[in-house]
């Protein structure tokens, strides 16, 4: 009897150390845990989620549109052939090429002045040939590319050009002298008569190892360019474009 009641003392007193000594541990121990693993799970990804969030819509925020107007209104049933010829760097097209090549970066702007030559330089369906001056051939020029002899005949020195008016008449003289140098055609075989995109007909020739746009006589200076919609050739005088 005196046995078993010892032994039941014996039983509290060793419980109660216990849990004396376990309590306070649990409680230390989750106060030295890191606060997200004490905070709610859900809220804590929800949390991750909106920050995560806000920092792609910054991102979104923050890129500048596509290089140049393609196209003003893409027609739905052409985006396919689009997208399944667009410029890359493993299909690069005229409009990629002609800010880079040497020499011509005076008509390489030119062409950026209007949306439907824009167009057809990025145009992967349809090939051209760009014939492109030099700037030393375009800054020999009598007169700007812009102006028409008929002009000031017309309506004088001093108001051809100006008012809008004269603004849109130097506009339209401007986008023939650009037009007057893209071929609609590539490859363009020697002696072949095609139109450009101002409506006059060329073709070209060679005589030794030098190439010449007819009429005109025009030296090509190089073929400085191929790519998947064409070609971009140097010339050392610039295409007639009255």
């Amino acid at each position: 009897m005196r046995a078993l009641l010892y032994t039941s003392i014996l039983l509290v007193f060793s419980l109660t150390a216990v849990l004396a000594w376990d309590i306070p541990a649990f409680t230390t121990l989750r106060k030295r845990l890191p606060r997200p693993f004490i905070e709610d799970p859900q809220r804590h990804h929800s949390q991750r989620s909106l920050s995560e969030n806000t920092k792609l819509q910054e991102w979104l925020h923050n890129q500048q549109p596509l290089m140049g107007k393609i196209f003003s209104k893409p027609a739905p049933m052409q985006d396919a052939k689009q997208d399944a010829g667009a410029s890359s760097a493993d299909h690069p097209v005229i409009s990629d090429v002609l800010p880079r090549t040497r020499g011509i970066n005076i008509y390489a702007s030119l062409t950026r002045d209007f949306e439907s030559v824009e167009s057809r330089l990025n145009d992967s369906m349809h090939n051209i040939t760009v014939l492109a001056p030099r700037n030393s051939a375009i800054q020999a020029l009598p007169r700007k590319p812009w102006e028409n002899p008929d002009d000031y005949a017309r309506f004088g020195e001093a108001a051809a050009y100006e008012g809008e008016d004269g603004e849109d008449r130097a506009k339209k003289n401007l986008k023939r002298f650009v037009e007057a140098h893209i071929v609609a055609a590539s490859p363009w075989k020697e002696g072949e008569e095609v139109d450009t995109l101002a409506g006059e007909k060329l073709r070209w020739e060679k005589h030794g190892e030098k190439i010449y746009i007819q009429p005109g006589n025009i030296e090509v200076d190089s073929i400085a360019e191929k790519v998947s919609n064409g070609e971009v050739w140097v010339l050392n005088q610039v295409v007639n474009y009255r």
